[in-house]
């Protein structure tokens, strides 16, 4: 059978374009890999426990990832002690490889958020050095530290605190005896501690909920005695929680409380973000 000369012309171009095709080369052109975002150096330092004088360094523990020393201390160094928990004077170091500005580092013990300092400037390679006063608990301690907290890449480190002592607040001591005396008399029974019910218990609790308030709104905006006031939050957090509080704890929680609402930069900050109201602490 004979092909009409059209369909025959066809089939010649159909075998010119294949083997065309086949002379060239395939390619293609490659994906590029994701580039995988910075990991941010770890920053690394020191832990110090103080005495109460806030400068004499009892033990301290290095800070750095995958290490957990244990340091020691007693509870007569405490600064405040009430309801199984001590207050101490705590040296922490800083160290970053990278300069960073105002950062957060926050404390936690045994999971709960014992003290918090903002709005820390770090030079690259420098040491930062700041003193802080969180609660611990008697006995022992898991103690988190959260470096550059609210940073998408946080740096964390761990050290244990073995707390020796009860963490009660004291009993007033017995008189000394003398000479003339026919019997010492008992001492004095301690005062009962201050519970839900009572007006300084209503006195402890309006002062937690307004610093809890206090604590978010001045948060970041340059108060000076923010840390003091991040402090004093999370004694006053631990009383809430307690139920019930040492009369001598109470009375220095208290005074802490009332220099702050004294101060009249704390006053000017309040009112800046309470706006239109005149409210006095």
């Amino acid at each position: 059978m004979k092909l009409h000369p059209i369909v025959l012309a066809a089939f010649a171009l159909l075998n010119l374009s294949l083997a065309h095709a086949a002379d060239k080369p395939v390619t293609t052109t490659p994906t590029a890999a994701p580039i995988a975002a910075p990991i941010a150096a770890p920053i690394s330092g020191m832990f110090r426990m103080l005495k109460a004088d806030g400068a004499t360094a009892i033990s301290q523990a290095i800070l750095a990832p995958g290490v957990m020393q244990l340091v020691g201390v007693k509870a007569s160094d405490a600064i405040v002690a009430a309801n199984g928990r001590c207050a101490f004077n705590v040296r922490i170091d800083e160290v970053s490889p990278l300069a960073l500005s105002a950062t957060t580092t926050r404390v936690y013990s045994n999971d709960t958020l014992v003290a918090q300092v903002t709005r820390l400037d770090l030079a690259a390679k420098t040491l930062k050095s700041f003193v802080t006063q969180p609660y611990l608990y008697a006995g022992h301690n898991n103690v988190k530290l959260v470096f550059n907290a609210e940073s998408a890449t946080p740096s964390v480190a761990w050290v244990q605190v073995m707390v020796d002592g009860t963490c009660m607040a004291s009993l007033p001591a017995a008189p000394a005896p003398t000479a003339s005396a026919v019997a010492p008399k008992p001492p004095a029974p301690a005062p009962a501690p201050i519970k839900a019910g009572t007006a300084d218990w209503n006195n402890l609790f309006n002062a937690y909920g307004y610093s809890n308030y206090a604590v978010t709104g001045l948060k970041g905006k340059g108060y000076r005695r923010y840390d003091e006031l991040a402090s004093v939050n999370a004694a006053l957090t631990a009383a809430v929680k307690a139920g019930a509080i040492e009369r001598s704890a109470y009375a220095a929680l208290m005074a802490r409380w009332a220099a702050l609402t004294n101060d009249a930069d704390f006053r000017s900050a309040m009112a800046k973000v309470v706006p239109g109201s005149d409210r006095k602490a």
